[in-house]
C-alpha cells in the first residue's frame, strides 16, 4: 500500500526543510559565548567546522531547529559523528559555552510527576515476531 503524495514528505534534505520552516528566524547569537568557544573548545570547534563536512551540517541543522526536539533528533540521525558529540559535549556540557534550557535534577514536585510505563502486552509470543522485516522511509517524519 502506497501513502497519498504530500509535500510534507517530499523533501529529503533536513536542511532543506528546517529552512522552509525556521529560515527566517535567524540565530540568536547571545547565547554563544565567543571567546570561550575560541579558548576552550578551539580543537573540537576545529575537527567540526573547518575538517567535518557532515559535523558542520549537523551544527547548522541543530541551530535551526530553535530547541525543537523532533528536529534535533533528525539533525542528529542525518548527520552526527564523533566530532558532532565532541564539539556539543566541549561547548554545551564542559564548559558552557553556548547556552540551553537544563532542567535542575531532582525529584519531580507531588502530581506533577511523568506518568508511568503503558502496561506490556500479556500473553505476547515473540514467536509471532519473526518473518521478513522491512526498513522504510518516509512514513515518521519525526525520524525519517
Amino acid at each position: 500500500p502506497h501513502l497519498p503524495y504530500s509535500n510534507h514528505f517530499a523533501s529529503a534534505h533536513a536542511e532543506d526543510e528546517l529552512y522552509a520552516k525556521y529560515g527566517d528566524k535567524g540565530l540568536d547569537t547571545s547565547l554563544v559565548d565567543k571567546d570561550c568557544l575560541v579558548n576552550k573548545c578551539a580543537v573540537q570547534a576545529k575537527a567540526c567546522l573547518q575538517d567535518d563536512p557532515d559535523c558542520r551540517k549537523g551544527l547548522t541543522c541543530t541551530a535551526k531547529c530553535m530547541g525543537d526536539n523532533a528536529c534535533i533528533t533528525g539533525c542528529f540521525a542525518r548527520y552526527g559523528d564523533a566530532n558532532l558529540d565532541g564539539l556539543l559535549k566541549c561547548t554545551i556540557e564542559d564548559n558552557e559555552c553556548i547556552k540551553v534550557a537544563i532542567l535542575e535534577g531532582g525529584a519531580d514536585a507531588y502530581g506533577s510527576e511523568p506518568a508511568g510505563p503503558a502496561p506490556t502486552v500479556r500473553g505476547f509470543d515473540l514467536a509471532s515476531m519473526e518473518g521478513r522485516w522491512y526498513k522504510v522511509a518516509g512514513y515518521n517524519p519525526n525520524y525519517d
